[in-house]
């Protein structure tokens, strides 16, 4: 996912500038803001096998420091990205709760081009399981969702190159809301935290953070018109060989933007675009985003 992808290109830069700090290493995030979009507290109400598809371009035209400007520093990094998330949907419920694991498995094709030097990898990125997903639904309307993702130490990782994957584990319990009408009114919100383990490679530990991300629609038929969008905020300092990279000095992103939905009962389709709004140490990210949902059995 995009905020893996990055990673070694933006380190480059930050290397020919020392004198501007990098929050996250490699100045990224280890899960990408956008990557939720539509699929706040979105769970199968019934059990089986079912399958996310996810496909993903993104890019960037700069970096930006820590008061939100815009570094002098050609950059240019685009991503293609293909994700599957496969969710399992136990046979079972417990006061109305239902349970779920899931699995996802993003491969990607990176390209960066930093001070006129060009680069491409292609390559597995960090393998994510969430072991054990409980969704509430106390109401038709109103669901309740909650899990722990486990971002593995997984991937095409390098600490001397650019790579597809970051080189440490990252924790991230989740919890979501949503309120969806049938024939009105849809809304939800998600909150992430990223608990970021050391890469045992370089002895670095990226700051955690929180990710908030959000989702709002109005239903017409089996279509859904509405808007897609998410907020990063750093709130720890990056430490590497126990002592701190440099006090203060901490990603944070904004994206938001349009997103239509066509729900075709077994099947569903959201294609979404999210505009980066604003960012501080780390790169401005666009990003267009087409999701397909399928039941396997």
């Amino acid at each position: 996912m995009q905020g893996h992808f990055k990673r070694a290109a933006t380190a480059l830069v930050f290397a020919t500038l020392a004198h501007h700090a990098q929050a996250f290493e490699g100045g990224v995030s280890p899960y990408p803001a956008s990557a939720t979009g539509d699929n706040i507290a979105s769970m199968p109400p019934f059990p089986g096998l079912f399958v996310l598809q996810q496909f993903n371009y993104s890019f960037s035209n700069g970096l930006y420091g820590n008061n939100g400007d815009k570094l002098p520093v050609p950059f240019h990094s685009s991503v293609a990205t293909s994700v599957t998330r496969l969710l399992a949907s136990y046979p079972f419920e417990f006061y109305g709760a239902r349970f779920y694991s899931q699995l996802v498995i993003p491969v990607v094709s990176l390209h960066t081009t930093v001070a006129g030097q060009h680069s491409t990898q292609n390559g597995l990125s960090n393998i994510t399981v969430s072991p054990l997903i409980v969704d509430w639904r106390p109401t038709r309307e109103l669901s309740f969702a909650t899990g722990l993702d486990l971002a593995l130490e997984t991937g095409s990782y390098s600490a001397t190159k650019a790579s597809v994957a970051v080189g440490y584990t990252s924790l991230q319990p989740v919890f979501a809301v949503r309120y969806d009408r049938p024939g009105g009114l849809d809304i939800g919100f998600s909150n992430r935290f990223l608990i970021n383990q050391r890469n045992s490679t370089t002895n670095y530990t990226s700051g955690d953070a929180y990710l908030g991300e959000f989702e709002a629609g109005w239903h017409l038929g089996h279509w859904k018109l509405g808007v897609v969008g998410s907020y990063l905020n750093q709130y720890s300092n990056d430490t590497q060989n126990g002592a701190t990279v440099e006090a203060g000095y901490r990603a944070r992103s904004f994206g938001f933007g349009p997103s239509i939905v066509y729900d075709a009962g077994p099947v569903k389709i959201n294609l979404n675009y999210q505009q980066g709004i604003y960012a501080a140490n780390t790169s401005k990210s666009n990003n267009v985003w087409l999701n397909i949902a399928i039941p396997l059995m």
